[in-house]
């Protein structure tokens, strides 16, 4: 559980980071097409940065939704196998989740050029 709960830490920065993208997307879409033109560049990794974070948010929720906290509970080594594996997985979901923090932070924060 502690993945789950480093991850679960994490949802409302995702969401937030989110918001921040999908307000930084909409305000260049105002912009004189001039200036749209010299942030598509940004404009491009923006997108692709909040894609990343849907598919943190998608991540989670769907291991959370596959778990079954009681598998196998009359086979212990069975039950021990699923647990090391479900480890494994939201571990993975928990990395998929720092990372996209950590890109989406480092690229709100980056100034245009």
């Amino acid at each position: 559980m502690e993945g789950h709960n480093a991850g679960m830490a994490k949802m409302s920065r995702i969401e937030d980071a989110q918001g921040k993208i999908v307000k930084s997307i909409d305000s260049i879409s105002k912009l004189p097409a001039s200036i749209q033109k010299t942030s598509a560049r940004y404009k491009l990794q923006l997108d692709s940065i909040l894609d990343r974070l849907k598919h943190a948010n998608y991540v989670m929720g769907k291991w959370m939704n596959e778990f079954n906290m009681d598998s196998d509970l009359n086979n212990m080594q069975k039950r021990i196998e699923y647990l090391e594996s479900e480890k494994n997985k939201v571990t993975k979901v928990k990395d998929v989740m720092v990372s996209s923090l950590q890109k989406a932070d480092s690229l709100l924060n980056k100034k245009i050029k």
